[in-house]
């Protein structure tokens, strides 16, 4: 009896070993939907800028004042995005992929091509919040020297 009590003691603490060390090595689901990413961005007209992705819960990514609509593969860690044409009939095609298990390692890497041939490489970090800060599409010296900016992915 006294063996059978110390194989269940052995049996209970490998078990709850075996399932400690699956819990810490399961990775975490690095999709994209409900965060968002500060990325720098490279364009092969020589522009490197700064943007912040925004991929909402419903699979809509938005960037710059651009709207795409995005879908995540079934493993979680690439996803595809492409906006409809804008006002000048540019669209932006865009794809990328999420790297690192845990929260503070997430990190955001892919290409985009516009439809005027513009490609673009782009690498970032997850924020700590779920939507990208506030900013004024014009920044306030653009404002009180009249000038419009362009967006850096419609060129």
């Amino acid at each position: 009896m006294s063996v059978q009590i110390i194989q269940s003691k052995y049996g209970l603490v490998l078990t709850c070993l075996l399932g400690q060390i699956m819990l810490f090595a399961a990775p975490v689901q690095a999709g994209v939907q409900g965060k968002s990413y500060n990325v720098n961005v490279n364009s092969s007209l020589g522009d490197n800028f700064s943007a912040c992705f925004e991929f909402d819960p419903n699979g809509i990514l938005q960037f710059l004042g651009q709207n795409a609509t995005y879908n995540v593969s079934s493993d979680q860690t690439s996803w595809q995005a492409v906006t409809k044409p804008a006002s000048p009939l540019v669209s932006i095609s865009l794809q990328g992929v999420v790297q690192g298990d845990f929260v503070p390692d997430r990190t955001i890497s892919g290409t985009a091509l516009n439809s005027n041939g513009t490609t673009f490489t782009f690498n970032g970090t997850l924020l700590s919040q779920s939507t990208c800060p506030t900013q004024l599409p014009i920044s306030p010296s653009d404002l009180q020297f009249g000038r419009s900016p362009e967006n850096p992915f419609l060129k």
